[in-house]
């Protein structure tokens, strides 16, 4: 299954869920669908805003993908403008491990806890 279809099916099975056995766990997860011309600016934007904006009892999970095999855009201009704002320094090994988004969360100081996925098809 294509990257895009898998993640699609993927975000549909738990945003619009028809069963209501997972209703009382879905009901403590936001979910969004944000548009950005600079994604990775975004994603830590929005990061510090929730972290700002929850109670201190509450935290912040960032779940993100890391493959970029099958990815249509590059984010690494991006990413690389995020580390020079910053004036921090980023192994290369950082972006192949974590991916972009988690790279881009990493540089920034997200006060946010990361759990990094990738698929990988069973053989």
């Amino acid at each position: 299954m294509a990257s895009v279809t898998a993640d699609n099916v993927a975000w549909e099975r738990y945003t619009l869920p028809a069963d209501t056995k997972d209703s009382d766990v879905l009901a403590r997860i936001t979910f969004s669908t944000v548009s950005s011309a600079r994604p990775l600016h975004k994603i830590v934007d929005l990061v510090a805003e929730l972290s700002t904006n929850s109670p201190q009892t509450k935290n912040v999970i960032v779940m993100t993908g890391r493959s970029r095999r099958m990815a249509v855009e590059s984010h690494a201009g991006e990413l690389q403008e995020l580390i020079t704002e910053r004036g921090a320094s980023m192994s290369s090994m950082v972006p192949k491990t974590l991916g972009d988004v988690g790279a881009a969360l990493v540089v920034s100081g997200a006060p946010a806890s990361l759990l990094v996925l990738q698929a990988a098809s069973s053989s």
